[in-house]
């Protein structure tokens, strides 16, 4: 059984309707959908929570609403792979950054899904897999991105650039 996760973060707008027509075609097809951080409204966390399955953190741009009603960081446990999800809320500089967000997860993990950076990566650093789809938003062509995760026996991220 394959599990198909839309994996999005920075995506910094109100509604659904502002998402690119591509990532609404994903989501229609994944089981689940991820978010690191940074949607800005309150509204688009609602509409993400009624159209599938999901986990989401809050993120450093994020208003109190949102902040209030999603947490910094969690694990999630997806077909047995333990995976960790956060911005970082407290944003900073990306210089040091993989360091940093080993040390907010206490339990071993097999993976790490961020944002804030607005860069695309996966990447493996210390035996974890390191996965930020790079942002929905943003005026550099590189930054427009998504990945989806596909699960079998294995995690397989794929980078999606729009």
């Amino acid at each position: 059984m394959l599990s198909h996760i839309i994996v999005l973060s920075d995506t910094h707008c109100g509604s659904i309707d502002q998402l690119p027509s591509k990532v609404l075609e994903e989501i229609e097809e994944a089981d689940l959908i991820v978010h690191a951080g940074d949607y800005t409204s309150i509204g688009l966390v609602d509409q993400l929570r009624r159209l599938k399955p999901f986990y989401g953190v809050y993120g450093n741009m994020d208003e109190v609403r949102v902040k209030s009603s999603l947490p910094p960081e969690v694990v999630i446990d997806l077909r047995g792979f333990k995976i960790g999800l956060t911005h970082p809320p407290e944003g900073g500089s990306p210089f040091g950054i993989k360091r940093r967000l080993r040390k907010r997860f206490d339990v071993k993990l097999d993976a790490i899904i961020f944002g804030h950076t607005h860069h695309s990566e996966i990447s493996t650093d210390h035996g974890i897999l390191f996965m930020n789809p790079g942002a929905l938003k943003g005026s550099l062509p590189y930054s427009r991105s998504y990945i989806v995760l596909d699960i079998s026996d294995r995690l397989e991220p794929k980078i999606v650039y729009i």
